[in-house]
Order: C-alpha cells, then sequence, then structure tokens
C-alpha cells in the first residue's frame, strides 16, 4: 500500500469518526437538555413556585455549553484532519496525529485507525509524502 491510498484511507476513516462524533453529541445534546428542562418544570409545579424552573434551565444552559466544547475538541480537529489528508493541504501530518490521537481510545476500529495513522504519519513514508 503506498502512501497515497493509506493517506485517503486515512482521511476517509476520520471523516467518519467526526460524523459519528457530532452524532452522538447532538443526540446527548438534546436528550440531556430535555431532561434539564422536563425536571425544572415538573419542580416548578409540584412545588408551585415558577422560579424553580430556573434550576432546569440552568441545567439545560450547562449541558448545552458542556456538549459545545467537548464537540469542539473532539470533533474539529477529526473534521479538520479529515480535510486537509484529503486535499494534501499543509500541515496534514500535524492534524492528522491529533486526529489518530483522540480516536486512539475508541475500541477496536478507532484503536486500528489511530495507531495507523501515527504509524504512517511518524514513518519516513509518511514523512516524505508530506514533504511535497
Amino acid at each position: 500500500m503506498n502512501g497515497e491510498q493509506l493517506n485517503k484511507i486515512l482521511a476517509i476513516g476520520f471523516m467518519a469518526f467526526a460524523a459519528i462524533f457530532f452524532i452522538t453529541f447532538v443526540l446527548l445534546l438534546v436528550v440531556t437538555t430535555g431532561t434539564f428542562v422536563a425536571l425544572g418544570i415538573t419542580l416548578a409545579n409540584e412545588s408551585g413556585d415558577g422560579q424553580q424552573a430556573g434550576i432546569g434551565i440552568l441545567g439545560g444552559v450547562f449541558a448545552i455549553v458542556f456538549y459545545v466544547v467537548l464537540g469542539l475538541i473532539c470533533v474539529l480537529p477529526t473534521a479538520v484532519a479529515s480535510w486537509k489528508l484529503f486535499k494534501r493541504r499543509r500541515r496534514a501530518r500535524l492534524w492528522g496525529t491529533i486526529a489518530a490521537i483522540l480516536v486512539v481510545p475508541i475500541l477496536p476500529l478507532g484503536t486500528i485507525l489511530g495507531v495507523c495513522g501515527l504509524w504512517f504519519f511518524f514513518s519516513a513514508k509518511g514523512k516524505q509524502f508530506y514533504s511535497i
């Protein structure tokens, strides 16, 4: 397998993980925010105090901020790495290394993709491929 083929496989793999991360975080965001808001409304209805709903809304806002930050940490580097690998842009090796480190803990496919990516980016073949 030459550098061109391995680069394309890594780009497709990183894009798949970016999509999986994005879909997962959006679903978790919707469910968590809905749960917090529903709990706040239920608490306000049961206590008779309308201001109790603020706790649920505050929890929903915290959930939104949490998942946006988590998405920026996990989705953005893998998506940028995939795009740069597809286009063979400058710094593709750097973004690819960051994305490979992010997906290594995800067993089993992330580990395979991450180790393969790290091997390629730090091998002589990878350094030569991106030296152009």
